[in-house]
């Protein structure tokens, strides 16, 4: 009865990505995005505005967006 044959999971110290809150200013790549909405997959569609001040909207990874340090420029 002891006996558990589940097999354990293994902890590799990394932390999940966590959704970043909608509305949140954040960097993808070179660029400043604003999060719009949860997609599925552990996506998340934002908003950004291109070179010649177009804004756009496309879906990208939660991994892929980083915070925003103290200073925006």
């Amino acid at each position: 009865m002891g006996n558990n044959s589940r097999p354990r999971k293994r902890r590799t110290g990394r932390k999940a990505p966590a959704c970043p809150p909608i509305g949140a200013l954040m960097r993808y790549r070179e660029r400043i995005v604003r999060v719009i909405a949860e997609a599925s997959g552990q996506r998340v569609i934002i908003e950004s505005v291109d070179e010649e001040g177009r804004a756009f909207r496309s879906t990208v990874k939660w991994a892929s967006l980083t915070a925003l340090h103290d200073q925006l420029f």
